[in-house]
């Protein structure tokens, strides 16, 4: 009777195989340079290889779809950004899954302040002093294409300021750069990873970012909140996901050991340097911080008319 029953309850401890977590970033940017470091601590933890497939593409669609179709068994993981949950679902005619129902959050691994930026001869030296002469004349702001976090926390950022400009969307951080400094920009909209070196330059200089606080990478740049815009933090997300369906504990160990990488101090420096603040929230927060955020971008991009081919 022994031997009968004994398969029955000798199972392998989790985790006993390799792992692999989908990106749709492709290497060598933040996101994938964060998620490799990341990747490197988790399989020391572990005492498991952790594998990083990176899937670029179709705005997350492709890296999404082939995540949705891996086994959930919780080796299958999926790094996301924002925009493939809160924006790609609603400017596109049809996705091949859908994200409520075959995505299961694990957890809220990062966010990503974007700074406001001018050219270090700029007559703005404040937000006011920008957000005043844009209700004086028309200006002209600049940053990635349309349909991008970036274009849609612009459209967000004016609405709730007032004030109206003329968006110049561009295929590159660089060539928004360059169009700042050169003068056919009045501001841009970029990311802290991008600019820090042009800043430290001398080149560009930062009016305000969209942290809630400080961020430790730019300590002297104000928040928008501190600017005026009392309660006003966008800031576009990376979290960790899984194909719905993954057992409750092994996400939860996942979890845990994520948020614990996460608070260690080294990490916490390399992801400043990446312009990333580390959060590590749970399953839930994630949860959240998708249906609020969609919430929030559907009316905009609904409004707007964007659709994404």
């Amino acid at each position: 009777m022994l031997a009968l029953c004994l398969p029955c309850v000798v199972q392998a401890a989790f985790p006993d195989r390799p792992f692999r977590i989908i990106v749709s970033n492709p290497p060598g940017g933040p996101v994938d340079v964060m998620l490799r470091v990341l990747a490197n601590k988790l399989a020391e933890a572990w005492n498991q290889p952790v594998v990083v497939e990176n899937r670029p593409g179709a705005s997350g669609i492709i890296s999404t779809g082939a995540l949705v179709k891996s086994p959930a068994d919780g080796y299958n993981l999926g790094m996301v950004v924002a925009s493939a949950l809160t924006i790609v679902p609603f400017a596109v005619d049809h996705l091949p899954y859908d994200p409520r129902k075959d995505l299961q959050p694990v957890s809220l691994v990062a966010r990503t302040p974007f700074l406001f930026i001018v050219r270090s001869d700029s007559p703005f030296k404040t937000w006011d002093d920008f957000v005043q002469a844009s209700k004086q004349r028309e200006l002209a702001v600049g940053s990635f294409t349309r349909g991008t976090a970036f274009h849609l926390i612009w459209e967000q950022t004016a609405r709730r300021a007032g004030i109206k400009a003329l968006y110049v969307p561009s295929s590159s951080s660089g060539k928004t750069q360059n169009d700042l400094i050169g003068g056919q920009l009045d501001i841009a909209l970029d990311a802290p990873s991008s600019s820090q070196a042009l800043i430290q330059a001398g080149r560009l200089r930062p009016l305000a970012i969209t942290s809630p606080a400080r961020f430790a990478g730019l300590p002297d740049t104000p928040t928008l909140e501190e600017s005026g815009m009392a309660g006003y933090a966008p800031q576009p997300w990376i979290g960790l996901m899984a194909p719905a369906g993954v057992p409750a504990d092994r996400i939860a160990f996942i979890q845990q050991s994520v948020a614990k990488i996460l608070q260690d101090p080294a990490m916490k420096a390399q992801m400043a340097a990446l312009g990333m603040i580390p959060i590590g929230g749970t399953p839930g927060e994630l949860d959240a911080t998708i249906e609020h955020d969609r919430a929030e971008m559907e009316p905009l991009i609904k409004e707007l008319g964007i659709r994404l081919e």
